[in-house]
């Protein structure tokens, strides 16, 4: 089933802590936790394992190092490409 709703929280000017809190706004239907940024990894593997993402393939941030370029690939995925 796909997401009505986009992800609109680009990561390039926040902190982890604000696009946490943002996901917890846009999806709170959802049961995302609420991780500091060295824990990140925590936030995407539950993410990654929830039937509403899952179909969109995202990965669980292993063997991604930076947050913001696992969100800029999660962003890809389910939005669509941007430009």
């Amino acid at each position: 089933m796909a997401l009505q709703q986009d992800i609109p929280a680009l990561p390039d000017d926040m902190s982890w802590e604000l696009w946490n809190c943002n996901m917890l706004h846009y999806f709170g239907e959802e049961p995302l936790p609420i991780v500091p940024e060295d824990s990140w990894r925590e936030f995407a593997s539950s993410m990654s394992g929830l039937p509403t993402f899952s179909v969109y393939g995202i990965s669980d941030g292993q063997g991604v190092t930076d947050w913001r370029d696992w969100v800029r690939g999660i962003i890809g995925l389910i939005n669509g490409a941007t430009e």
